[in-house]
């Protein structure tokens, strides 16, 4: 099934720039970011009327210590707002260029952000990210199968697989277990009790509020998806709140990041190599000494289960 929470229409934004040359460089940026600019207007020309006009979210690029009523008004907006300084950089220059590349960042979390205030239940405080390639399919199956229901964590599942089969790796999550999963998109929260699907041709980042940011770009490395760069990724975004778990596989992917999950407080687990079909990733990830247990899918899951209880 599709993500209900979803952005799969551009956002409407306003704007609200220093002067003429700034405000057509932000209608740039918020159009090349696959949102829609509805109101854009000088710092100096705006009213109140102007500016209650119904957008998604605000981008304020002015001086605001020269306009005190705009930024009273600030204060009592209920829409998410960018506040930005490009206004004072001088185009073409370095600090000009990393102000570009912030402002876009800005722009890609947006989605996630808006997401987060339609859905009151908010994102998964637990995050856990199975990684799996060569007969990973079945072992996760097996896995959740034997998963019991409501442990208020999130998943997130990467999968070594051809582009285009993750409509069809959900489906079998969805009919095998409790945590109903999804393709990821773009803007995308991740619930407890779900289950995010990662596709190999969709490069994402978790986000520190628990949204995910998905672009066309390219995995660097060998593997696509990459289970290193979410592992890393999560470590990052959820530190002690993460956990990995590395299922049958082919090749070394999760190693690296399995290590920063364990630096930054996460749990690392394996399935047990006697019950793969190929243990390559599971080996790699016990021989570097990093998996905390190791045991067969349906003691994965087993431990799982006692593992928040316990915490609980």
């Amino acid at each position: 099934m599709a993500s209900a929470s979803a952005q799969l229409i551009p956002l409407q934004l306003g704007l609200l720039a220093e002067n003429s040359e700034q405000r057509q460089a932000l209608k740039h940026l918020v159009c090349g970011a696959g949102h829609k600019v509805t109101v854009a207007t000088l710092a100096s020309e705006a009213d109140a009327a102007l500016l209650a006009s119904p957008v998604d979210a605000w981008l304020i690029d002015i001086d605001l210590t020269k306009y005190t009523a705009i930024e009273g008004w600030l204060s009592h907006l209920q829409q998410p707002v960018i506040i930005s300084d490009g206004w004072e950089l001088q185009p073409a220059t370095d600090a000009y260029r990393l102000w570009v590349r912030r402002l876009q960042a800005k722009l890609r979390q947006l989605d996630g952000q808006i997401n987060l205030l339609q859905h009151p239940v908010g994102a998964t405080r637990d995050l856990w990210v199975l990684g799996a390639s060569t007969g990973g399919v079945e072992a996760v199956r097996d896995f959740f199968s034997a998963l019991p229901p409501a442990l208020g964590i999130g998943f997130i599942y990467v999968q070594h697989i051809d582009s285009g089969y993750e409509q069809s790796l959900a489906d079998m999550v969805n009919k095998y277990s409790h945590y109903p999963a999804y393709p990821v998109l773009h803007g995308d929260v991740i619930h407890p009790d779900r289950t995010a699907i990662v596709a190999s041709d969709r490069h994402i980042i978790v986000q520190d509020n628990g949204t995910l940011s998905v672009s066309g770009d390219v995995w660097s490395g060998p593997y696509s998806p990459s289970i290193d760069q979410v592992f890393a990724n999560v470590a990052l975004s959820h530190g002690a709140h993460s956990g990995v778990i590395v299922f049958s596989g082919m090749g070394d992917d999760g190693t690296s990041g399995a290590r920063l999950i364990k630096q930054k407080g996460g749990c690392v687990w394996v399935q047990s190599p006697d019950s793969c079909v190929v243990s390559s990733m599971p080996d790699e990830v016990i021989n570097a000494e990093l998996a905390e247990v190791v045991a067969t899918p349906q003691g994965l899951a087993a431990r799982l289960a006692q593992h928040y209880a316990e915490r609980v």
